[in-house]
């Protein structure tokens, strides 16, 4: 009888070892793969390893920001800190046996597909080579700061950092700070470091709407219900995601209109100087820019030591910053809350296709990619987090559908022998022209400055359809929308790609 020959599991190479990263390495530790997540940091938590401002919170409700398969009833908080979502990922990453297929202080720098060896071949920032049948980013649109280019800035003589990499060494007491931006970071550490810092700037380019933040305490009581029977905790977070899945994005639904009036009504309500409220009352519906929650953001602008600055920068000095109307702000340190090159999908890295494409030029007008997760001429790639993907509902519950996805897609490589996989051209095409007609009329497009678009007006980052018609797209791998190649390297050398 003649014996049929073992199918050998692809091996997987995973950029970033944030929740992502964390989340496919659990399912492929379940399925017995063989995989590798490089991570650039000494640990695994991605964002919420790297963001530890005073203040730092998530702002999806902790039960709904967490992993199906890892529940955890012990949440202390509606909102959970940076601190706790960090201890939430290290025990998975425990608790699943993720951590020893971690390699970290391992930047990858460049990502390199080999035609005749149908394999990824990466490359380290310290010119260390790995290879993979299969690559899959982690890495997200959060992960590169943004530092706009201000003249003066190599001049300032005081320290300087960007709110992702907050130097803890700087003690903030009794100092005159100066903040630019006043995104999602920002309204969370200016709160918290107003109380002890002699003098607060904060630069303001463009206001914000916030809406409070309704959160408190779990009691013991609830938590101890949560761990006894794990169907209140699953029926929770049905109700979180379901008030999700109602959201709409129109710029002339009900809801924006009903938003935008709550943001407003509440301004209204804590700022009584009229100056000050113009200065902080946006032209633009809620969702235009990421819409923000706090309780604590609009109160510490109204402290005595605290000073909004919505005069356009001109320079930084040696001492300070320099605005349009002449006026210079002295200060001994500088932070900048100006948030991430969100558009700029895997900027750090060069990834290199078929026939020696290059990801960054075939992205140069915006990113995208079909299901925000793979992308043609880049065969057996995958993206986590990637283009089209934000905005709709918890991103831990768009990673457990991308996941999904991307194991589908192993089993099916390993069904048909090692090869390749490439999503073929005009099923991305129509897919991506899609995207982009439904952004018609929706908030991301209703007139201000963003990081969903790019300078074209590209929207590149949202999703403009919910998240469980999302979940129902990924859960089958339509093999029929993609190019493969079978059998061993010595098999496909010469032969054409279908």
């Amino acid at each position: 009888m003649m014996l049929r020959p073992t199918r050998r599991r692809p091996s997987v190479a995973i950029l970033g070892a944030g929740a992502g990263g964390i989340a496919l390495g659990v399912a492929l530790s379940r399925a017995g793969y063989d995989y590798t997540i490089y991570e650039k940091s000494d640990g695994v938590g991605g964002t919420w390893r790297d963001n530890t401002y005073p203040g730092a919170r998530c702002d999806v409700p902790s039960h709904l920001y967490s992993f199906s398969f890892a529940l955890n009833p012990w949440w202390s908080h509606t909102y959970a800190s940076q601190p706790e979502i960090l201890a939430y990922l290290e025990r998975c990453a425990d608790q699943f046996g993720v951590r020893p297929h971690v390699r970290t202080n391992t930047a990858i720098s460049e990502a390199r597909w080999l035609d005749l060896d149908q394999q990824w071949e990466l490359r380290s920032e310290s010119d260390e080579v790995f290879r993979a049948d299969v690559l899959v980013s982690g890495l997200g649109m959060l992960n590169v700061p943004s530092i706009p280019d201000i003249p003066g800035a190599s001049q300032f003589r005081g320290r300087v950092f960007h709110s992702s990499r907050w130097d803890h060494d700087v003690s903030l007491e009794g100092k005159r700070v100066a903040s630019i931006g006043t995104g999602a970071s920002a309204i969370q550490y200016v709160p918290a470091i107003a109380p002890v810092v002699e003098h607060l700037d904060v630069f303001q380019r463009t206001p914000i709407w916030i809406t409070p933040r309704i959160e408190g305490p779990f009691t013991p009581t609830q938590q101890q219900r949560f761990a006894r029977v794990p169907f209140a905790a699953r029926l929770h977070r049905w109700k979180i995601w379901w008030s999700y899945e109602r959201a709409t994005f129109a710029t002339d639904s009900d809801q924006t209109r009903m938003q935008t009036d709550l943001a407003r009504s509440y301004l209204e309500r804590k700022i009584d100087d009229a100056e000050l409220r113009a200065k902080l009352t946006p032209d633009f519906p809620v969702g235009c820019k990421r819409p923000l929650i706090s309780r604590d953001w609009l109160p510490a602008l109204t402290r005595p030591n605290v000073q909004l600055v919505t005069e356009r920068i001109c320079e930084i000095t040696e001492t300070g910053i320099r605005t349009a109307d002449g006026e210079h702000h002295d200060f001994d340190v500088l932070i900048y809350g100006t948030g991430f090159k969100a558009n700029e999908y895997l900027s750090t890295i060069d990834i290199r296709g078929r026939g020696g494409r290059r990801l960054h030029d075939d992205w140069r007008d915006g990113a995208e990619a079909y299901l925000g997760l793979t992308v043609p001429g880049y065969p057996n790639l995958f993206l986590l987090y990637g283009p089209n993907t934000n905005g709709v509902n918890s991103i831990l519950f768009m990673h457990e559908a991308q996941v999904h996805y991307v194991m589908s897609a192993l089993r099916s490589l390993t069904r048909h022998g090692r090869g390749a996989l490439e999503v073929k051209p005009r099923v991305a095409r129509r897919y991506n022209d899609r995207i982009q007609a439904a952004m018609g009329g929706t908030v991301w497009t209703a007139g201000c400055d963003n990081y969903f678009r790019v300078p074209s007006g590209k929207v590149v980052t949202q999703l403009p359809y919910s998240g469980g018609r999302y979940w129902l797209r990924t859960r089958i791998f339509d093999r029929w929308r993609y190019r493969s190649t079978r059998g061993s390297p010595e098999q496909a050398r010469g032969r054409r790609t279908r």
